[in-house]
């Protein structure tokens, strides 16, 4: 068995660097991996037909992610040392296979306790590939400029939110029920699954040692080579290190204040488009994939822009600023029927703002992160998905609670107070210049495509 393992792993193995169209085909091959991971998880458009079919009231439905969240990060703890073993190929082709199947078994949902059952198995399979896509897209872009490759990172559930929206704007007026949308995923998911299985390699763990020591003569020519005394000891040394700095705390609770709208609009877009503006399913799902359209072009056009002008900190203030300006103006609006060119104008104009507001910052924070410590990356991400999924955690049923109760103005208003205290968070921060791009060693010319 161990054998055949082994042998599976080679054959999905690169011990040279692809170069040219092969490396372009790899890294969109990546970025599609990531679209699929997150696509066959998308319910939003269907809970206004979902929830009633199987008399699951929304405030259930926001307990359940809470529920599914945590158990997602459970299984991904787990899933990120299986993919340094294995590969991250490997765990993804295993992973993608593996969710296929269980989003066909969503066919058999019929009431709460099914769809729990159903929706927490892939929870867990999700989590134990989460790990290795981030991996394998960071793998893919080595030379991408940094704000440019933070972008192209979240087209996949960006990506994946749209074309789910989409569709089901597209075929809910044909097919009327939420089983038909299950089955068009599923189907759209073998189409999207079987190149992926085919044709995307691993890279071997030599090959990305020799990338990244790449990054380190890019470091020694700049004279920030890391010294041994700068390696963690120890989780508790490396969290100590990272935590001490104030900058951090300010950029990760501020950007996750300024992602509750996003956390909103992710999993309850076509639920609040439908309740608080009287659209039909179908046109709900409508105007939530507009959204995450403008918000998919805008990530790329961002990332070039704020590596152009190699400024972060700005960009992104302005980016929360002109958010901020349109929900004054949008709030308002809630509980009247707005036409249907005045929405989509104003979903597509603020998923244009949201992303302006956040790729600057990511670029940032991992500058900031090297400033800190180069040996402390990880541990900084780690610690801004931590309080990501914890306030994701806590603001779905929070979420919900606020709209049956209030509506979903008043929750609206809550995202708009986490855009003011992102920009105060940003304005107290010291801004990053964006890193110049050294290459200072041989094997850089190896890796450059």
């Amino acid at each position: 068995m161990n054998g055949r393992m082994n042998g599976f792993v080679a054959a999905r193995t690169l011990d040279e660097y692809p170069r040219g169209a092969h490396r372009w085909a790899l890294l969109l091959l990546t970025v599609l991996a990531s679209v699929l991971g997150a696509y066959e998880f998308q319910l939003a458009p269907l809970l206004p037909l979902l929830l009633p079919s199987i008399h699951m009231s929304t405030i259930a439905y926001g307990w359940f992610i809470t529920f599914a969240v945590m158990v997602s990060a459970v299984s991904a703890f787990f899933g990120g040392p299986l993919a340094d073993r294995y590969g991250r190929v490997v765990i993804i082709d295993i992973c993608l296979g593996a969710v296929t199947v269980l989003l066909f078994l969503n066919l058999c949902i019929y009431n709460i306790t099914s769809f729990v059952i159903v929706r927490t198995l892939m929870g867990v399979v999700g989590g134990l590939m989460a790990g290795a896509g981030a991996a394998l897209i960071r793998d893919m872009s080595p030379r991408l400029s940094r704000a440019l490759a933070f972008g192209l990172l979240t087209i996949g559930p960006v990506g994946a939110n749209f074309l789910a929206n989409f569709v089901a704007g597209r075929t809910l007026p044909i097919f009327h029920t939420w089983q038909s949308q299950i089955w068009i995923a599923g189907f759209l998911a073998i189409a999207m699954y079987l190149p992926i299985l085919f044709g995307l390699k691993d890279l071997s763990p030599e090959l990305r040692l020799r990338i990244f020591r790449t990054e380190l003569a890019a470091m020694e020519a700049e004279g920030r080579a890391p010294a041994a005394s700068e390696l963690p000891s120890g989780t508790v040394d490396a969290f100590g290190r990272l935590l001490s700095h104030l900058e951090v705390w300010l950029l990760v609770f501020g950007v996750v204040a300024n992602l509750t709208l996003y956390f909103t609009i992710q999993p309850f877009g076509p639920l609040m488009f439908t309740q608080a503006f009287h659209y039909t399913p179908a046109e709900a799902a409508s105007m939530n994939a507009y959204f995450w359209l403008a918000n998919l072009g805008a990530l790329v056009v961002t990332g070039i822009i704020s590596d152009r002008l190699q400024t972060r900190k700005p960009i992104a203030i302005f980016g929360a600023l002109l958010s901020c300006g349109l929900l004054v103006w949008w709030i308002p609006t809630f509980g009247h029927t707005l036409p249907r060119v005045t929405m989509t104008l104003a979903a597509s104009t603020l998923g244009c703002f949201l992303a302006i507001g956040y790729v600057p910052w990511a670029a940032q924070f991992s500058e900031a992160l090297e400033d800190v410590s180069p040996a402390l990356q990880a541990t900084g991400w780690a610690f801004f998905g931590l309080i990501a999924r914890g306030w994701a955690a806590i603001a779905a049923p929070l979420t919900l609670y606020v709209a049956a109760h209030y509506g979903w103005a008043p929750w609206i208003k809550v995202s708009l107070g986490g855009m003011a205290i992102y920009i105060v968070a940003m304005i107290l921060t010291r801004p990053h210049a964006a890193s110049q791009q050294a290459v200072a060693h041989p094997s850089a010319k190896t890796a450059r495509a």
